[in-house]
């Protein structure tokens, strides 16, 4: 894949999160990650570590404490030494626009590159 296919953290409408209840402490940063095994997209607040589970109620949230979370579609363990986000994050973890769009998260980012 692409790394130009991959949904980027500017991509995210804050306003629209907020609006819809994602809120924390006024501080966010946002990005999404995916789980390798069954492909569920996640939002992360990686500020105040915190997952959002249900793209349809942001108050569903857990820590994302290293070493404790699992995926609740399929139950894998994301490992505390294998970085989930960001530029050392590996790419099984990375969203596609195309993982985007088949997820429940669709409404979350807008693709800007005219693609």
């Amino acid at each position: 894949m692409d790394s130009t296919d991959h949904v980027p953290e500017t991509a995210i409408d804050y306003a629209e999160v907020f609006r819809r209840g994602g809120e924390n402490f006024g501080d966010e940063d946002f990005a999404l990650f995916k789980c390798p095994s069954c492909g569920r997209v996640y939002l992360i607040d990686y500020e105040v570590d915190t997952i959002y589970l249900d793209a349809g109620d942001l108050s569903t949230r857990t820590d994302a404490e290293p070493g404790s979370v699992c995926c609740i579609g399929c139950g894998y363990e994301f490992r505390a030494d294998e970085p989930i986000i960001g530029p050392k994050a590996d790419s099984k973890f990375r969203v596609s626009w195309s993982d985007l769009s088949d997820s429940p998260w669709n409404w979350i980012a807008r693709r800007h590159d005219g693609a």
